[in-house]
């Protein structure tokens, strides 16, 4: 891997922990995450995804800005719909929602497994 793939992929992890584990995940997102919707702050969340996604790639790569709006377009779609599969399994499986159950830490590794994955593959687009 060359020194510009992993300084991308680290700023990719680095954009992503910012998304989910700071405040930037505001409290009605995680209440909505952990309720199965409303979608629109499941959305939200993924919009901030996408905008951080955008700039990781834009600071590190500076890419055109098709790639650009594509990698962020593709954070957008494939965020939203990784959160929200995961927020409705929790109201179809009641043990995936409930932080005392390792189903819902397995859940939630596959989820944040998932993510990373997309990540890469994002790398991998603007790398090209």
């Amino acid at each position: 891997m060359s020194p510009g793939a992993a300084l991308l992929l680290a700023a990719l992890l680095l954009a992503h922990n910012l998304g989910d584990f700071t405040p930037l995940a505001t409290e009605r997102i995680r209440r909505a995450k952990a309720e199965g919707g409303p979608a629109g702050p499941i959305a939200a969340h993924a919009a901030v995804h996408a905008a951080l996604v955008g700039l990781a790639v834009a600071l590190v790569i500076g890419p055109p800005a098709s790639i650009l709006a594509l990698a962020a377009g593709l954070e957008l779609v494939t965020h939203f719909g990784i959160d929200m599969v995961r927020a409705r399994l929790g109201i179809w499986v009641p043990a995936l929602a409930d932080m005392r159950s390792n189903p819902f830490w397995w859940t939630l590794g596959i989820d944040q497994l998932l993510h990373g994955l997309v990540l890469v593959g994002i790398a991998f687009l603007v790398l090209g």
